[in-house]
């Protein structure tokens, strides 16, 4: 088979366009064709050396896949051949503390999902949910990862509910945008940060409140300014580092600070004094859980959310694709087919 492969990591012309052998499941295992894989920010990390957790070489990336299962292997008991599946980032074990009381994505023994560049992967089960065919291989692609870790930081991790402020950082980004569908969808009024003023109307168009634009880190103030001076209930960071400070100065008293993305590899410097005189709650978001992902799922196919797929590009341009995403060329989400 045809697969985009990593030796090393570097920048995206890195990629080799090569032919592999075509994988085989194993036990507790589905062979799935790819029909599509979204371009994932942590690809582009992973690819460029800034995320090194489980990465080894060769290497096969990418981790928002569509398709369709051929093959099951033995132990296989939820899906056949036939199905439409879209993956979650991780596979899990199912038994240990953290998966049996509902907290999967921190799994010990949890592994990544891979395989998303080439025309076939073999995974864990565990990885694939179903999807109707009301939406698109493209669509489902995305869901997972983005739709997914959006709805596990709204509502499971932040618990953003009716009456709240909630700013999302990066809302133009996978995350992001279905971040500020789902924090509107759960009755809050939300704050959309972007770098980019041609991307107002848009956002206004996805549910936002009121769009702050924003090429740096100054946007406090505005915020500030736009809830009276308390500052926001919930900040769903996607970019991390470099938009902390102001994003933790614009938090109201007893806010709730949801970390889902670090975009970058400098760190951050804070005063613990200024926690705990705003009374702040620091939350780390996880993955996707398979709960998770079928729930964005339903929720994409009553059209209650909308992935914005801004390009679809053949697996020969995976280079290209990467070049895009990593310069935020795009509005939307960019997908790659066999």
């Amino acid at each position: 088979m045809l697969a985009a492969v990593l030796h090393q990591t570097g920048p995206a012309s890195a990629f080799q366009l090569e032919t592999v052998a075509s994988p085989e499941p194993g036990a507790g295992e589905v062979l799935v064709r790819v029909k599509a894989c979204g371009v994932s920010y942590r690809d582009v990390v992973e690819r460029n050396g800034t995320y090194r957790r489980d990465v080894t070489f060769p290497l096969v990336q990418g981790i928002e896949i569509a398709g369709v299962v051929e093959k099951v292997g033995a132990s296989v008991t939820r899906l056949k051949p036939g199905d439409r599946v879209c993956s979650k980032a991780f596979s899990s074990c199912g038994q240990c503390r953290y998966c049996r009381s509902g907290r999967e994505t921190t799994c010990r023994q949890r592994k990544p999902t891979r395989g998303g560049y080439g025309e076939f992967t073999a995974l864990p089960e565990d990885v694939f949910v179903t999807f109707p065919d009301t939406l698109s291989f493209e669509t489902a692609a995305v869901l997972g990862p983005g739709a997914g870790v959006a709805l596990n930081a709204v509502r499971d991790t932040a618990k953003v509910g009716i009456g709240d402020w909630v700013l999302v950082t990066g809302a133009t980004g996978g995350v992001g945008l279905p971040a500020v569908q789902l924090a509107k969808l759960a009755g809050a009024t939300v704050i959309a940060l972007s770098r980019n003023p041609d991307r107002r109307d848009a956002l206004l168009e996805a549910g936002a409140d009121h769009v702050v634009v924003d090429p740096g880190d100054s946007f406090a103030p505005a915020v500030k300014s736009l809830t009276g001076g308390e500052g926001v209930d919930v900040v769903i960071d996607t970019v991390g580092s470099r938009v902390f400070n102001a994003a933790f100065d614009s938090l109201a008293p007893h806010g709730r600070y949801a970390f889902v993305g670090q975009l970058f590899g400098e760190d951050i410097k804070i005063n613990p004094a200024r926690i705990f005189f705003k009374r702040a709650q620091l939350l780390g978001v996880g993955s996707v859980s398979r709960a998770q992902l079928e729930d964005v799922v339903r929720l994409a196919a009553e059209k209650r959310i909308t992935p914005r797929i801004a390009k679809i590009m053949k697996l020969k341009d995976i280079a290209d694709a990467h070049r895009l995403v990593e310069a935020a060329a795009l509005f939307g989400r960019i997908v790659v087919t066999p």
